[in-house]
């Protein structure tokens, strides 16, 4: 296959996706990724996964790609925290939750984390549509909560104050009654006791 064709196929997409490339072309041969990658036609993200070298991801885009390079997955934890302006800090890593093992992925042009919860646990995103690219990310209430459970080493009322969550944000956008029953549904005495205190400093 000459690069033209297949650059004139994936070019509006975000991810080139080794399953899609065999799906449209079922006699592509896998040796062009090798051969066009050396001649910086394109750059590998993991086997599977490819982005064109011209291309450089907007937010939007490389949200998708969080998404999509390990699935399920949605964006949450301290990436989804500062989506929401709730937290101050720039996030250096895409922060994401999912059922599979905790592992980081290492890009080119981003760190990829994600971190594992159980399958009850796996619930309250919803999908954003941005510049025709959709993807998951946590409601603010779940990030929050993502983000609590998985910290063990936030303990205490200083730990928590550290963070410098936004008390007119955390006032804006979350629900309250809906945290508590997202609370519910995880079952954890020590979850329940940190979101007590964060009440107590935010409220």
């Amino acid at each position: 296959m000459k690069y033209i064709n297949f650059q004139n196929t994936f070019k509006n997409r975000p991810l080139i996706d080794i399953r899609e490339v065999k799906n449209i072309f079922p006699d592509f041969n896998s040796r062009r990724f090798y051969e066009w990658q050396k001649k910086g036609y394109i750059k590998k993200l993991t086997n599977s996964f490819y982005i064109f070298s011209d291309h450089n991801p907007n937010e939007s885009e490389t949200c998708f790609i969080a998404n999509k390079l390990l699935e399920p997955s949605y964006l949450s934890l301290e990436y989804a925290l500062r989506y929401y302006n709730l937290i101050p800090e720039i996030v250096y890593s895409i922060t994401s939750v999912t059922t599979k093992k905790t592992k980081t992925i290492q890009t080119v042009f981003h760190n990829f984390r994600y971190q594992t919860v159980k399958i009850p646990l796996f619930f309250a995103y919803k999908i954003i549509e941005l510049n025709k690219t959709a993807f998951k990310i946590a409601e603010p209430e779940k990030a929050l909560l993502d983000f609590l459970y998985l910290r063990s080493d936030l303990k205490n009322k200083d730990d928590l104050e550290e963070l410098r969550i936004n008390r007119d944000v955390f006032k804006e956008i979350i629900d309250v009654k809906k945290m508590e029953k997202y609370l519910k549904l995880f079952n954890s005495v020590t979850l329940t006791a940190k979101i007590k205190k964060l009440n107590k400093i935010l409220c």
